[in-house]
């Protein structure tokens, strides 16, 4: 291996073409989003149920995309190997769309807990349980939304499975999840246009994050929190924002 391929550097020649096509990915993946979310709303004011929540949990499926091209970003800029195949088949997959966006939902009282007192086998075991119930309720949804089915002994058509009820806590968890992905997306950009003033900040903090699972000290939420705090005021004070 040469020096130039051990240094941990991304390679500029090679690594920024790919860069570019993440973000213009993520925008497009975002603009679609949005685009799904106008039409979903358009279809369940006209009172088709189903077909609308359909939209919506597409629209959040690509909003999944913002979270993902933006950790593969972030991967090349701290100099780690991604491989395309790879990036371009999850994409594809429904599975890893949904479970992508089971990392925004809002943290159990029960893994909070197995983080602040340290056990994180367990809190990984509590969150990998809850992930595989979003995507499972997720894909149901969506099916249960275009496809007569057998369920309890009959046939069931989308209209009869699909509530009102149901299209309303979807509706808003795609609002509150293209909020999440617009600020992704903006944060992506700026990666892109400040990956060296950022590279260096973004090692330490991840070296200090390990440092703080190794200690397995008492309330590492907040010590997290106070750690991500100072990366955010520290990039801000490089990128002058």
């Amino acid at each position: 291996m040469s020096d130039e391929e051990n240094s941990g550097e991304p390679d500029a020649e090679t690594d920024d073409p790919f860069r570019s096509q993440l973000l213009a990915g993520a925008r497009k993946a975002f603009d679609n989003a949005e685009q799904l979310y106008r039409e979903a709303r358009i279809l369940g004011d006209a009172g088709a149920t189903a077909r609308a929540l359909c939209l919506h949990q597409i629209s959040l499926e690509e909003c999944s995309k913002v979270d993902s091209l933006g950790a593969w970003m972030t991967g090349l800029v701290l100099g780690h190997q991604v491989d395309q195949k790879k990036v371009f088949a999850a994409l594809s997959r429904h599975s890893s769309k949904n479970k992508t966006n089971a990392y925004m939902l809002e943290v159990s009282a029960e893994e909070a807990g197995a983080i602040d007192a340290g056990n994180h086998e367990e809190a990984v075991a509590i969150f990998k349980k809850a992930q595989e119930h979003f995507h499972r309720e997720s894909n149901d949804a969506k099916n249960a939304s275009l496809y007569v089915d057998w369920e309890g002994g009959e046939f069931v058509s989308p209209a009869e499975r699909i509530s009102e009820e149901m299209l309303g806590e979807t509706r808003e968890r795609n609002e509150k999840f293209l909020g999440y992905a617009d600020v992704n997306l903006g944060a992506m950009g700026r990666l892109f246009d400040n990956s060296e003033l950022l590279r260096e900040p973004m090692l330490k903090f991840i070296e200090q994050a390990e440092k703080l699972r190794e200690e397995n000290s008492g309330d590492l939420s907040q010590k997290l929190g106070d750690l991500l705090t100072e990366f955010l005021e520290e990039g801000k004070r490089r990128i002058g924002s």
